[in-house]
């Protein structure tokens, strides 16, 4: 079996592409295959993370993100291609957290997750207020978040980081392919998928799996009874 992102031309015919594929010719077989630009495990994208604590952007919570000259990096760009904020009780924690969760394709061309939770979800309702106000969805920009310092107003001496969020318009031949891979694919993350999600925001490119599997479960239920 071929993974989702690869298909093979039936007897040589060329095949219509989608504005997100390539052919290419397997070296071994010399069969021509039909494939993805991007890579993408279903419900486990490339996971990228905010440290409020230190700042840093970094991969899988290992790997700090540099700079070519080898400095952590001061900002991280990015094109969301689907979103959710949300309420809800995370990674082990007791308290329920506001949570946004950003997806996008990253210079690797990996399809990617991001978080912010609270103080930094409010600086994103903030960026995102006048992008919609032109008629616009998160997903029709470039967005850039910078960490900035910030004190305790009860005790000077302890800090932490909040993301700053800027956009840009993105370019509308970029726009169009990933609005339609999000419509060929179903972009999520199984790990952060629980009921008691309470979501203030969506975008019509986030799949919910959790509610089709409630779907899936009732209707399997109806035809065994």
């Amino acid at each position: 079996m071929k993974a989702n992102n690869e298909l093979s031309t039936q007897n040589g015919e060329e095949q219509n592409l989608r504005s997100y594929q390539l052919m290419r010719v397997d070296e071994e077989s010399g069969e021509t295959l039909i494939m993805d630009k991007y890579l993408y495990f279903e419900g486990r994208p490339r996971e990228y993370r905010f440290n409020g604590q230190s700042g840093q952007f970094n991969l899988y919570g290992e790997r700090i993100l540099t700079d070519e000259k080898g400095r952590m990096l001061t900002s991280f760009s990015f094109q969301p291609i689907a979103y959710r904020i949300f309420e809800d009780t995370l990674f082990g924690r007791t308290v329920r957290e506001l949570w946004a969760e950003i997806f996008f394709v990253d210079d690797e061309d990996c399809v990617s997750s991001i978080m912010f939770n609270n103080t930094s979800v409010n600086e994103l309702y903030r960026m995102m207020e006048p992008i919609l106000y032109e008629r616009q969805t998160l997903c029709d920009v470039m967005v850039t978040v910078r960490p900035e310092k910030v004190f305790s107003k009860a005790d000077p001496t302890k800090s932490w980081y909040i993301a700053r969020f800027s956009y840009e318009t993105a370019p509308a031949s970029r726009v169009r392919e990933l609005r339609e891979y999000t419509r060929d694919h179903r972009v999520y993350r199984s790990e952060t998928l629980t009921s008691g999600a309470q979501h203030k925001l969506i975008s019509r490119s986030y799949y919910n799996a959790l509610e089709s599997l409630d779907d899936y479960s009732l209707n399997s239920s109806a035809e065994a009874a």
